[in-house]
């Protein structure tokens, strides 16, 4: 494999930016202020963070502070946050998709880059941009949807808050923006792919102590490779009112929610057909000491086609941590998953689960399955060895949920159908992944995965074990 690479990055026209940007961010931490424990990490949502301690001139110690408080008037009140991250990152699948379809035995190397804006205006009043722009070097086949973006708007939204006063606020929020609820499972932003996922979108924010209640309507935005050419489509619509609140009595967290979908072109292994579908879920999430839970439950009805929609998931996530004496520490957890599958590929009723936008890494960074007609068992370790070293360790054992439905990927296509096997087994998968922090900026991720096929893949066209190797070099400032 390794033979391969220089021919992979050879072909790259990318190559000297690219290896200029690695260059810069490996150098980069000597610049660190030493302050690091002093400060919260960056967000990965990076509208949520909050710069407004700046304000007092004696707490800019780091070298980037110039950009995180930019003031405009004499009072400070109206100030300008800047920010920016790249992720540098490289792929090597055997026998992707299971040997199904192009293949690639070099390896290809995947670049993101994002740069924000996020402008107060006074108490009432933000406005938050972020460009985002992805490039693809050396993929047999080219690059895939989510891979390459020359340069588009992954957010713009503003902020208005109409009330605001004694620990209550009435916001509202409009444009193009990053939908996240609950515990990611099933709307994300996308982070594992190269080019995130935003919605143009308008919501309603009520927060009041422990309660945080939102009520939206959005469409998803298609990529595009080109320039500024992304948009949202009327075929796809996104609704719902979603509702938290925490600290009940027992340190129990409650969510409750409603979830509306509408999509003029649903394929399932069933068939293709216009899908109205309504979810109401509920998730119970909390810590009590060194033992933690998060307990997932939805329903789901509708029309797909002339037939009616029947579908459900459970989902759960239960830990316990030991500490190991200073900042080591190890997590022990399971994961159990169900998602519906459709019982009866001749009937005009459908029962597959819709997982809207799910994290995949909840499953690994491989993620070769999705999440409908699932069924899974997950343990994992997570051991942090002090304030740079960790790693996670895990096996995923998938089945499928219904002998009658076929497996998805992670963006619910089909991948085999259900008709060409009764087998129930679909395979095994362990996971290592191994980071290093070299300081709030920087950090450095090396995954390994291993997908072992059963039963089900077995007796299907191209059932062949997958190798996955990838790295990551973040920095973000």
């Amino acid at each position: 494999m390794f033979l391969h690479l220089k021919k992979t990055f050879q072909i790259s026209k990318y190559k000297f930016s690219g290896f200029g940007v690695l260059l810069v961010m490996l150098v980069f931490p000597q610049f660190s202020s030493g302050h690091d424990k002093e400060r919260p990490a960056f967000n990965q949502s990076r509208y949520k963070e909050d710069f407004q301690f700046l304000k007092n001139s004696e707490n800019r110690t780091d070298f980037f502070d110039p950009l995180k408080y930019i003031p405009f008037n004499k009072s400070k009140s109206v100030y300008l946050t800047l920010g920016g991250e790249t992720r540098q990152h490289f792929e090597f699948i055997s026998n992707n998709n299971w040997g199904k379809g192009a293949q690639d035995d070099n390896g290809y190397y995947l670049q993101r880059y994002l740069v924000h804006g996020d402008l107060h205006t006074g108490e009432r009043v933000r406005f938050f941009v972020q460009f985002m722009s992805g490039i693809e070097t050396g993929r047999n086949g080219g690059p895939r949807a989510v891979d390459k973006d020359s340069l588009d708007l992954n957010q713009g939204f503003f902020d208005i808050d109409f009330w605001k006063n004694s620990g209550q606020r009435l916001t509202l929020r409009a444009g193009r923006q990053e939908l996240i609820f609950g515990s990611r499972r099933f709307i994300n932003y996308r982070e594992r792919p190269n080019m995130r996922l935003s919605h143009d979108a308008i919501m309603g924010i009520y927060h009041k102590d422990n309660w945080d209640v939102r009520v939206f309507g959005a469409r998803p935005v298609v990529l595009n490779p080109d320039g500024f050419d992304n948009k949202s489509r009327g075929s796809n619509s996104f609704w719902g009112l979603y509702g938290v609140r925490e600290n009940l009595p027992l340190s129990i967290n409650l969510d409750i929610y409603y979830l509306g979908w509408r999509n003029l072109n649903a394929i399932y292994d069933q068939g293709e057909e216009e899908e109205i579908r309504h979810t109401l879920g509920t998730r119970i999430w909390g810590k009590n000491k060194n033992f933690d839970y998060n307990f997932e439950l939805l329903y789901q009805f509708g029309e797909f086609g002339q037939g009616d929609i029947h579908a459900y998931a459970l989902a759960s996530d239960t830990g316990y941590t030991w500490s190991l004496g200073g900042l080591r520490k190890m997590r022990f957890s399971l994961r159990a998953d169900v998602y519906s599958g459709d019982n009866d590929p001749n009937d005009s009723d459908l029962n597959s689960f819709n997982p809207f936008f799910p994290k995949g890494k909840h499953i690994s960074q491989l993620a070769a399955s999705g999440l409908i007609n699932q069924r899974d068992l997950h343990p994992r370790i997570n051991l942090t060895l002090d304030e740079r070293w960790s790693l996670t360790t895990s096996i995923l054992f998938i089945w499928r949920e219904s002998l009658d439905d076929g497996i998805y990927s992670i963006a619910s296509g089909v991948l085999r159908s259900g008709s060409t096997s009764r087998a129930r087994y679909v395979g095994t998968q362990p996971e290592l992944e191994v980071k290093y922090r070299f300081n709030r900026y920087l950090d450095l991720k090396g995954i390994f995965n291993y997908f072992r096929v059963g039963e089900f893949l077995k007796q299907t066209s191209n059932g062949s074990d997958i190798n996955y190797l990838g790295s990551m070099l973040t920095f973000r400032f």
